[in-house]
């Protein structure tokens, strides 16, 4: 799943940051491995004997650098697996979670300064989410949240990492007028279309920025500023934003789909019916999702084409591969909670829902919101991994988490347990959301003394940065 994720946020970036998105996944990963291996696994899952209390970090220092992790058993009721077997596995979450987070933070970060802010998120963040959603003494697992496979210590946290970073950096730059400029985006968008064309594009083929320059360069002409020099940015600058590589881009879409049944069936910890339920209803809600989104975007250039002065765009943006793309990862996401517990029938419902909330979400507001993630890391997984944590609750039925012979779900209410979902997803959220800031400003405090300056990059800094595509391998 890391490489996948390399290839698809390679194939998704503009061409300047391709080289960079491709390898600082594999960088990353390989980075908190080794801070899984060393203390990681112990502070997240380890124990003291006996202990019954839920608390923060694990306690027992023999699984530190999994000294003692060999072949005592895992598992609180059934068939258990050897206790490396696990760390192994969970060690598979603990770096692809980190690695989430590179394609929202692209041209803010230089390398080691972001490796440093993994180190630090893992710990801070990642090990306590994990800890209370999958230890048996986690609050959230002994208040009986469900939660299969990370939509909150996996998907609501890296995402709501990448909005911390990108509003931070967006104060950093503008100062706190940035929301009141947000706000008038919402309220009047193609006021902005000069200055931030770019930034404001949807993701998609090149038809998608014909559709946007051509926008922009009648706002530009009404307005009498439709010159280079003083209108918006050239259609080859708008052309060098599109996605770099779609053939990369399926590919890394189609890796990380065949993955996502080791990360959702594998939480199963067992070759049984409830892992085969759970890979079924993976691949179900992914191709739901794909084909939802699919068809949204065909009816949306249809509804462009009839009624062109209702619709924007004209009906001139054309319908990608990149959009089923986006609609299947959605639905990865969103079952990603659920897989395990849910009925097979329900997974086609999950990824839908998913894909049109995304889909509004998408069109409408987070675009304007937060323009410094143009590959939605934000909206995907973190509205993603509500959506799903709420539909877990909806659909969430005892037989299926019974298919191992030995699970059982707290007897609630539908509404209870959506309450309790939400509640847990809201917790998740506000907690990486500020602890994420806190590191960014500690970073900031401790790295001026050495640099004068805090060093989430600014544009001149970005511009040389940016690897050449036929030159470079490493950015300057």
């Amino acid at each position: 799943m890391v490489p996948a994720i390399s290839m698809f946020y390679s194939g998704a970036a503009d061409r300047h940051s391709t080289l960079t998105l491709l390898r600082m996944p594999v960088i990353t990963a390989a980075f908190c491995t080794v801070q899984w291996y060393l203390w990681g696994y112990a502070l997240t899952f380890a124990s003291v004997p006996g202990e019954t209390t839920s608390t923060w970090y694990g306690g027992h220092p023999e699984a530190m650098v999994l000294y003692h992790a060999l072949v005592q058993p895992v598992g609180a009721a059934g068939p258990k697996i050897p206790e490396l077997l696990y760390a192994f596995y969970q060690g598979m979450f603990a770096s692809f979670t980190p690695a989430l987070i590179c394609g929202g933070v692209i041209k803010k970060f230089k390398v080691g300064r972001f490796l440093i802010f993994t180190w630090l998120w893992s710990l801070l963040v990642y090990y306590p989410v994990a800890r209370w959603t999958w230890s048996p003494t986690g609050f959230s697992s002994r208040h009986g949240i469900m939660d299969f496979a990370g939509g909150t210590a996996v998907h609501i946290t890296s995402g709501t990492a990448v909005g911390a970073v990108v509003l931070f950096h967006s104060i950093e730059k503008h100062g706190f007028g940035i929301f009141r400029h947000a706000w008038g985006l919402v309220k009047q968008p193609t006021e902005a279309l000069d200055g931030d064309a770019m930034a404001m594009r949807r993701r998609g083929d090149e038809g998608s920025e014909i559709s946007i320059t051509g926008v922009m360069m009648e706002h530009s002409a009404s307005s009498g500023n439709a010159t280079k020099g003083q209108g918006g940015r050239s259609d080859s600058v708008l052309a060098g934003d599109a996605p770099h590589s779609l053939n990369n881009l399926v590919l890394g879409t189609m890796l990380l789909w065949i993955g996502w049944l080791g990360f959702n069936g594998g939480s199963a910890l067992g070759g049984n019916m409830r892992a085969v339920s759970a890979c079924v209803s993976t691949h179900v809600a992914a191709s739901t999702g794909g084909c939802v989104m699919l068809m949204l975007f065909w009816t949306m250039e249809w509804a462009g084409r009839k009624w062109p002065g209702v619709v924007g765009g004209g009906g001139g943006a054309k319908v990608s591969v990149v959009h089923f793309c986006d609609g299947a990862v959605v639905g990865l996401v969103a079952i990603t909670p659920a897989a395990g517990y849910v009925p097979v029938w329900s997974a086609g419902c999950i990824g839908a829902i998913a894909a049109l909330a995304i889909f509004v979400l998408k069109s409408t507001f987070f675009q304007h919101l937060l323009r410094g993630d143009p590959l939605f890391v934000f909206l995907i997984h973190t509205g993603g991994g509500f959506i799903g944590m709420v539909l877990t609750g909806c659909f969430a039925r005892q037989y299926v988490v019974g298919f191992d012979g030995y699970s059982v779900i707290f007897d609630r209410p539908i509404g209870e347990r959506v309450a309790w979902q939400i509640a847990d997803a809201c917790i998740s959220f506000g907690y990486s959301l500020t602890i994420t800031t806190a590191i960014l400003l500690a970073l900031k405090l401790m790295l001026r003394p050495f640099t004068g300056t805090w060093k989430l990059l600014g544009d001149d800094e970005r511009d040389k940065l940016e690897a050449e595509l036929e030159y470079k391998w490493r950015s300057e």
